[in-house]
């Protein structure tokens, strides 16, 4: 019989009681699931006093901290659904997402929070070991604002409590539990929720399959306001009664003591993007990974981005580790896992989960199932699973919900062996995938055609060795204009209106864009003038074949 979602946590904790399921890697404080099933019940008994009830959004702007995953773990007790927002986003893109979920609760760290004011009006305080990101001279950025009033909030503490609150018991497993923000092909950032049933499912089947269990201890160094973070690094690892160290978002200067961290923690479990892997390559000089990885490493899982058969060459080769890619997308959580050790297809990323049908599919395509004619036939990959998303938000916050009996277009081309194994050879979907990040072209073009003097703006993307691609931006100017008089307006505009990882690398100047006869730019001919234009190598303007988009980026 399938177990309710209230027995499935109360199981992982009573079996788990006394293990280590939580680290910081800050402080070194450590909670066992009993002491953080106590954090996570008290914190949601007090949230649910102050008016947070089942089936609310609650709009989360809390940098990685452990206290975070408490707060996520109580608002799952009560029913609510967490919409986690990365606090480095310009002010605009936060907007944006507050006016389309419709929060009935924005928490966030006392120094965002004061940032936040003319954006919410029921803003809570977590009062974390490590309070926020800090100060920036960056008007546009969601940091505290010296200048301004604090706003009116509450000040919540994870406290512990006697005796534990029971808030299990509603749980249904078709409620949602999360809604993600993730940049596709719009203009826009989309917003797509999960129900707590199919997470957990979902996790439990990749979990078994890739041989994850409680003596597995993962480090979590990807933003927990994505779905790597939240699902992959935490949510799983609870799921398997396994055990998570949380640091901060990994970066350069993370890079420099990496190894020295996970060694010191005990890590055997990776999760990590390329562009992870191509800062640690670059700036590891010592000996102590290779050595850690070799003695250690049990996984080293790798996705979020397609990664380059270079940079994956050089890492196993260096530190002695099998990369582990495996598919999925933010729509479908996870889609395959990798059986075959030795597999040796480029691009290969294992065999769909139980329950989880693929096919290579064609745009007339609506038959159910995969025939003999998918076998080693290049195409989009359509996936089938009991997984799916509830669905996306549309302009007014409502969820437009999807049959998860309908085949699912990826977006990603790939091919299926004989064995039913897949591989992905490239994607369809117009978005750039710097350093993991998924940035929209239409967003970068409609803020930079707001410009004065810039008539028309096409971005696409140029290969980049350490994040894999970055961004041009290719601009028809006004007539009598110059690229180099408008350049400062361009930069400013960009830093004040985009948020870090949107920022173009460079600018053009071109007198028309190639367009198709219906009138849509020639993305594949824009880029061939680019490589051009920046006399890029043969092997640049041929990247390798892209791999795995991994689940949940």
């Amino acid at each position: 019989m399938t177990m309710t979602i209230r027995q499935t946590i109360t199981e992982v904790v009573e079996h788990n009681q006394h293990r280590i399921f939580l680290v910081d890697a800050v402080s070194g404080r450590e909670l066992t699931y009993g002491e953080f099933h106590i954090q996570a019940c008290a914190l949601a008994a007090e949230l649910h006093r102050r008016g947070l009830q089942k089936g609310a959004r609650v709009g989360v702007i809390i940098p990685n901290c452990s206290e975070l995953a408490v707060l996520y773990f109580a608002c799952m007790y009560l029913g609510a659904v967490i919409v986690p927002i990365n606090p480095t986003l310009s002010k605009s893109e936060v907007q944006f997402i507050l006016e389309s979920c419709k929060p009935s609760f924005v928490m966030a760290t006392e120094v965002i929070a004061k940032s936040l004011k003319q954006l919410h009006e029921n803003i809570c305080v977590l009062a974390t070991a490590s309070d926020a990101i800090g100060a920036s001279t960056d008007p546009n950025k969601i940091v505290i604002d010296h200048l301004q009033p604090a706003p009116s909030f509450v000040l919540l503490q994870t406290a512990e409590a006697d005796h534990p609150v029971d808030l299990l018991a509603d749980l249904l497993t078709d409620d949602l539990l999360v809604i993600m923000y993730t940049s596709g092909t719009s203009a826009k950032p989309k917003g797509l929720a999960h129900k707590i049933g199919s997470m957990f499912r979902n996790a439990v089947a990749f979990a078994c399959a890739q041989n994850i269990d409680q003596n597995s201890r993962f480090y979590l160094t990807l933003s927990m306001a994505y779905m790597g973070g939240f699902y992959n690094l935490l949510v799983l690892p609870f799921l398997c009664g396994a055990s998570v160290v949380v640091d901060h978002v990994f970066d350069a200067r993370a890079s420099l003591h990496f190894w020295e961290k996970a060694k010191k923690h005990q890590i055997n479990t990776l999760w990590m993007a390329p562009t992870v892997l191509s800062i640690l390559l670059r700036m590891d000089r010592g000996r102590t990974g290779e050595q850690f990885c070799r003695a250690s490493v049990r996984h080293a899982f790798v996705g979020f981005a397609p990664l380059p058969l270079k940079v994956k060459d050089e890492f196993e080769l260096r530190y002695g580790v099998q990369l582990i890619e495996n598919y999925g997308l933010s729509e479908t959580l996870f889609v395959t896992a990798r059986s075959h050790a030795g597999h040796g297809n480029s691009g290969y990323v294992g065999e769909p989960l139980p329950g989880v049908a693929i096919r290579i599919g064609t745009d007339a395509q609506d038959c159910a199932g995969v025939d003999q004619s998918d076998v080693d036939r290049e195409g989009e990959v359509q996936i089938l699973t009991p997984d799916l998303m509830a669905g996306y938000l549309n302009a007014a916050g409502e969820l437009l919900e999807v049959q998860p009996s309908n085949w699912f277009p990826t977006g990603d081309i790939g091919r299926l062996d004989a064995q039913g194994s897949l591989s992905i050879t490239g994607r369809k979907k117009d978005i750039i995938i710097r350093g993991g990040i998924n940035i929209s072209p239409a967003a970068i073009e409609d803020s930079l055609l707001q410009v004065r003097g810039v008539s028309e703006v096409a971005v696409v993307s140029i290969p980049h060795e350490l994040y894999g691609e970055d961004i041009v931006a290719v601009l028809k100017l006004e007539l009598g204009l110059d690229l180099d008089s408008l350049l400062p307006a361009l930069a400013g505009h960009a830093k004040e209106n985009l948020a870090a990882h949107q920022q173009p690398a460079r600018y053009i100047a071109i007198d028309e864009l190639p367009r198709t006869a219906s009138g849509k730019v020639q993305k594949a001919r824009l880029r061939e003038l680019v490589a051009e234009k920046f006399q890029l190598s043969s092997s640049l303007r041929k990247p390798e074949p892209e791999r795995a988009i991994a689940a949940c980026s």
